[in-house]
């Protein structure tokens, strides 16, 4: 079960802007908070049902985007290699590295 509530939160992560907000607040109540099915019934004043289906649909679309998308894999694949390139202990590498990671985050912020 941790597996999937670690790759649905990074699912998430990546891909929350192409849900509806309704879609949004059950997997961050589901996944992020860790609150029961029940328990988000409750809060949401909707049918136990609705929050199961909610869930098991959204978890559907984002394995699905990520499979034709791929970039959750892509990022990892890509730290992964970092963390090998940083083993290596090399300043030269670490330079390239410290610099691609600068100009990546400088992205981001635009």
């Amino acid at each position: 079960m941790f597996d999937k509530t670690a790759k649905m939160n990074d699912l998430l992560d990546w891909y929350e802007e192409l849900l509806t907000q309704h879609q949004r607040e059950v997997m961050h109540m589901y996944y992020h908070d860790d609150f029961s099915l029940r328990e988000i019934a409750e809060i949401l004043n909707i049918s136990h049902n609705a929050v199961f289906d909610t869930v098991k649909r959204v978890e559907k679309m984002l394995t699905s985007i990520e499979e034709k998308v791929g970039a959750l894999d892509f990022y990892q694949k890509h730290q992964q290699m970092i963390l090998s390139l940083k083993a290596l202990n090399e300043p030269s590498v670490h330079a390239i590295i410290d610099t691609f990671e600068k100009n990546i985050k400088g992205e981001q912020h635009e």
